[in-house]
């Protein structure tokens, strides 16, 4: 009975940060200029949270003609170029655990096998995103 209880309290938990991270992917790709991220006063800091700009951050000189800004800002590393991209990785993460844990949990599996498999569901889920995103959906 305690391992049901404890999955339900880290399902309410990750259910909470999904959600909160989402309503920011949300505020500051559609309504940033009216929510409380544009009165942030520094202009890195702005670039960063206003995702009208912030996707920019992943390319070299914030210009897409000259590639990526760093290796990793275009796929792996993309989480740290913009807000967008950070609160989808925290909300994704959050849903992930929501898969493993209990799993892990019912069947008493050792602490490592957690990040062990969400490594191994964020490649999995990372080359199917690639792999449609680069070669299925682009037009040539």
């Amino acid at each position: 009975m305690a391992k049901i209880i404890l999955i339900f309290f880290i399902f309410i938990l990750l259910t909470s940060i999904a959600s909160i991270s989402k309503a920011i992917m949300d505020t500051v790709n559609f309504h940033f200029e009216s929510s409380i991220f544009s009165k942030i006063k520094s202009e890195k800091k702005r670039l960063w949270w206003n995702q009208s700009e912030g996707w920019k951050n992943k390319y070299k000189d914030r210009d897409h003609t000259k590639g990526r800004a760093f290796p990793g800002s275009m796929t792996w590393l993309v989480w740290v170029t913009d807000s967008w991209h950070f609160f989808q990785m925290i909300m994704l993460t959050s849903y992930e655990l929501m898969i493993v844990l209990p799993i892990a949990i019912l069947l008493s599996l050792s602490w490592w096998v957690v990040p062990i498999a969400i490594i191994v569901i964020k490649l999995y889920r990372g080359g199917i995103f690639q792999l449609f995103w680069k070669y299925i959906l682009k037009i040539k």
